[in-house]
């Protein structure tokens, strides 16, 4: 073989072995996210589930989540509380108030109250989020919280708008990678109490936007 020849072949085997190098660290980068840890996430108020256009399967999603519903039959002022725990006890899970500002796109507070959106971290990785939304807050945007059990805020009356036609609590979740899901064995006007079981964060349980989880 000439040298010419020679160096052709040494240069096709450096750009293979730098494209195997690529699609490792690739592999490796997506084991790293689809292995984020699965949140569960329990409904913050006595409530009903949605029925119609409220139910996540189809309802809007203005603050970018994956799923969200309108939690109905709530009596205003009462307390709407983050429950969220590791699907994995030994996982440690920590959250942190990202979001507190108007809930309706006007800007306009008594046309909707505010939003407010925890999100849910393993050390310093992100998982995803929860936002609560028609509420009057009573937590600070940046504070670290309990993840279980805290007050984020009372259900509040508003002026009747496009943004707001009556007492609920809009609650709407997303993943940093893959999907949330929401629990599909609600049935719709089914009566909750506050931590049961309305969906997961993290994990890899749904393959796109508003699915159920398995």
């Amino acid at each position: 073989m000439s040298t010419h020849r020679r160096s052709l072949f040494r240069a096709a085997l450096a750009a293979l072995f730098t494209f195997s190098a690529l699609l490792s660290t690739a592999a490796t980068s997506t084991a790293t996210t689809s292995a984020e840890p699965a949140v569960w996430v329990g409904s913050p108020s006595a409530a009903t589930w949605p029925t119609g256009g409220s139910l996540p399967s189809t309802h809007h999603t203005p603050y970018g989540g994956d799923w969200s519903a309108d939690l109905q039959s709530v009596g205003s002022g009462a307390a709407v509380v983050l429950y969220a725990a590791p699907q994995d006890g030994a996982v440690p899970v920590t959250a942190k108030v990202e979001v507190v500002r108007a809930a309706c796109a006007s800007g306009v507070i008594s046309q909707g109250g505010y939003r407010v959106t925890v999100g849910l971290y393993t050390g310093g990785t992100k998982i995803g989020a929860v936002t609560y939304a028609h509420v009057n807050p009573t937590v600070s945007q940046g504070a670290t919280i309990n993840r279980w059990g805290t007050t984020i805020g009372t259900v509040g009356d508003y002026s009747w708008s496009s943004c707001w036609q009556g007492r609920h609590v809009h609650v709407e979740m997303y993943s940093q990678h893959n999907y949330a899901c929401y629990n599909r064995t609600w049935a719709p006007g089914q009566a909750m109490q506050p931590t049961n079981f309305i969906g997961f964060v993290g994990g890899a349980y749904a393959s796109g936007r508003q699915q159920a989880c398995p």
